[in-house]
């Protein structure tokens, strides 16, 4: 069984490749709608567990903090992956912040589990 941080980290690494807007990755926007809502999904449900599990239970800790952030960013690029016509311009406006925070996240949590 794999451990959860590798899941979560493979989670912000799935949503930071669908929510880009870059040319290399657009052959991304070409799948099928339901692999692409399949995406965004477990994209939301791993910002949940994140969040609403282990942050709430570690708050104030290193990785509970940690949880917390990448939680609340996998939340809203789950929105940007299915639903990025239906938001604010504010939102859309700080995209390529909310994807490159969740990329370091997600750097974050891959080197330390390498490490290990």
């Amino acid at each position: 069984m794999l451990p959860m941080g590798t899941i979560m980290a493979a989670s912000m690494l799935l949503g930071v490749i669908f929510a880009t807007r870059l040319p290399v990755v657009s052959l991304v926007q070409k799948l099928p709608q339901v692999i692409i809502k399949g995406v965004a999904v477990l994209v939301f449900s791993a910002g949940l567990w994140n969040v609403l599990w282990y942050a709430s239970q570690h708050l104030g800790e290193r990785w509970g903090n940690a949880a917390l952030m990448s939680g609340l960013l996998m939340l809203i690029t789950a929105a940007y992956i299915s639903h990025s016509h239906k938001l604010p311009s504010m939102l859309l406006s700080v995209r390529p912040l909310v994807v490159l925070a969740l990329f370091a996240f997600s750097l974050l949590y891959g080197v330390t589990i390498y490490r290990m």
